[in-house]
């Protein structure tokens, strides 16, 4: 009888929860609907752009939720292709006079921030302005504001300067306090991800990959500062070196920034540029409503001929993806889609990934290259296409990266764990009965054996020579010469021209030129795949997804990360050989 009423209210108490669950989702679905249906949003005549708040700046944008499904809902971001071409319109728009960032943090890597401050700068061709203010300032900020005609800061606030800087954390002395015990096989003395878990230190090729990444991140950082403003490499090394709070009047006095104002001062200033009166507000729409208004209101135009944009951004998985994975069953299908439409003259695949399952990249890689064997296909590397990012952008008829990114990591990895010595200590034994020598094989409870580690470093092998083989191909690159830039190294991207994995440095509007151009194409409309999906979607997805309990953990931010990227299948891994966390 107890075990009856225990099934009962369990059983109970799981169809309450249930029937909560669909009245909330119902009830989201018709906020979604009826905001879905509201007339676009309108904007005054000699309104500006602002860029304020926090920004998650990502590859393709996801709606904002409610303002009541804040605290629960997925955290939404904006695409960059999205903001470009926002950013191209207004310019053409005669009711946008000018851009202004206030006080804006950005969440997104140098690269994207780079292609981001380019696009300012396209945008001030036209004529219009771009000013912006801050409180505080960070590097990321800075890059991005030095994009601006003019920048004032709060005179009580402070900027930062500290150059970069990658750790990595390992766990080899607690996975030996805990009884487990790593099996790593590997191909590419660099190819560095697994040593979180065998080393308690940095190897010296990891580090040495390392710090001739930063550097380039840096120095490209300078150079791009200095192209836009009056301050020298030199200089910013001087506030990097001097671990010293950078004042508003040191950063003026250096040429950092231009003035120092109240955000009211700063705000009377920009009335002044739109020829307002003091009783006037500032008509201002954020750079996302500018969007949203844009994309309920265009029409597509005439045109027949279409560039495909299609979007990779996360870990390459097996199957369908979704927010943070790029599904080998997705993309598969994709491609087949763009290839066999008719109207579709060039593919722009604009991926952001450290890689991922091997036999993922390789599906994938087969779709890209039957389609660039049919049309154009022009990769656009992001803050990262390594590994399986790189692996999938081989075949591709032209490689164009975004500066201060990185690509490379040609290398392959296995790893699994045994826990013999853990289950010995909590007093745990294991037996078995098999048909066969090896039937058993992949059980924790004991050690691999050197046969069967001979069989796995076998397939090793071979998925690495089928890799290399991959970009010797696309990049008509002899085998033996793609062995030496191998090895699992990274490469930032000036390096990566000079050694032949990326044909130009440029940003996601550089790679679409070069597929208009390409297929000769005069009008066209482009396509974005996969559709962005909406709120509703995302928050039913965030139920499922196990991703998302990770994404809930209050923890460290850089060990959050590698826990998101740790490998929860078994199987070969073209991966990024460590989570790059740059400050």
């Amino acid at each position: 009888m107890r075990q009856f009423f225990k099934i009962f209210f369990a059983s109970l108490f799981g169809t309450i929860f249930g029937i909560c669950i669909l009245v909330f989702l119902l009830l989201a679905i018709i906020v979604g609907v009826s905001s879905s249906s509201l007339i676009p949003a309108q904007y005054e005549d000699s309104s500006v752009i602002v860029f304020d708040g926090t920004m998650s700046i990502g590859e393709i944008s996801t709606p904002e939720s409610p303002s009541f499904m804040n605290s629960i809902a997925p955290t939404s971001q904006l695409g960059l292709a999205d903001i470009v071409t926002g950013l191209e319109r207004a310019a053409k728009d005669d009711k946008i006079k000018g851009i202004v960032i206030d006080d804006v943090t950005i969440d997104a890597g140098y690269a994207t921030i780079s292609e981001l401050a380019s696009a300012i700068q396209k945008f001030k061709e036209s004529g219009k302005f771009a000013v912006a203010y801050f409180t505080t300032m960070s590097q990321k900020n800075y890059l991005l504001a030095s994009a601006c005609d003019e920048i004032s800061m709060n005179g009580e606030g402070m900027a930062e300067f500290h150059g970069i800087s990658s750790s990595s954390i390992h766990y080899k002395h607690l996975l030996e306090k805990a009884g487990l015990n790593p099996v790593v096989i590997r191909c590419g003395k660099y190819k560095s991800y697994v040593e979180s878990m065998t080393n308690d230190k940095m190897s010296a090729e990891n580090r040495e990959q390392k710090q001739a990444y930063i550097d380039y991140v840096w120095k490209s950082y300078g150079t791009q500062v200095q192209k836009q403003r009056s301050v020298t490499g030199s200089q910013l090394n001087v506030f990097a070196d001097s671990v010293l709070v950078c004042l508003p009047r040191e950063l003026q006095a250096y040429g950092f920034i231009d003035k120092i104002q109240y955000s009211d001062e700063f705000w009377k200033s920009v009335k002044t540029q739109l020829d307002l009166k003091d009783d006037k507000k500032v008509p201002k729409v954020s750079i996302r409503t500018y969007i949203d208004t844009y994309a309920q209101q265009e029409q597509p135009n005439e045109a027949k001929d279409k560039i495909a944009l299609v979007v990779a951004q996360g870990s390459i998985d097996m199957g369908k993806s979704d927010e943070s994975s790029i599904g080998s069953e997705t993309y598969m299908k994709l491609f087949q889609k763009v290839r066999k439409d008719s109207t579709v003259k060039s593919v722009v695949f604009r991926i952001n990934s450290g890689g991922g399952s091997a036999l993922a990249s390789e599906l994938i890689w087969r779709e890209v290259a039957l389609t660039a064997q049919e049309k154009p296909v022009i990769v656009s590397m992001g803050d990262v296409a390594a590994s399986g990012g790189y692996y999938i952008a081989s075949p591709a008829t032209k490689i164009v990266a975004a500066p201060m990114g990185l690509t490379g990591s040609i290398g392959v990895f296995a790893l699994s764990m045994t826990a013999e010595n853990l289950l010995k200590k909590i007093g745990v034994s294991v037996d078995n009965v098999n048909t066969h020598s090896h039937s058993d094989f992949g059980n924790i409870s004991r050690p691999m054996e050197s046969t069967e580690l001979k069989a796995l470093e076998k397939s090793i092998d071979q998925t690495y020579l089928t890799f290399k083989t991959r970009v010797a191909e696309g990049r008509h690159i002899p085998i033996d010469s793609v062995e030496a830039i191998a090895q699992g190294r990274i490469w930032g991207i000036n390096d990566a021209v000079r050694i032949g994995l990326v044909d130009q440095i440029g940003g996601l509007a550089d790679a679409i030129d070069v597929a208009k151009n390409t297929a000769q194409l005069q009008d066209y409309n482009i396509v974005t795949y996969p559709q962005p999906k909406t709120w509703v979607e995302m928050f039913s997805n965030a139920f499922e997804s196990e991703e998302s309990m990770v994404e809930k953990l209050d923890i460290d931010p850089q060990l959050k990360g590698m826990l998101k990227s740790v490998p929860t299948q078994s199987g070969i891994y073209t991966q990024l050989p460590y989570n790059i966390t740059i400050q």
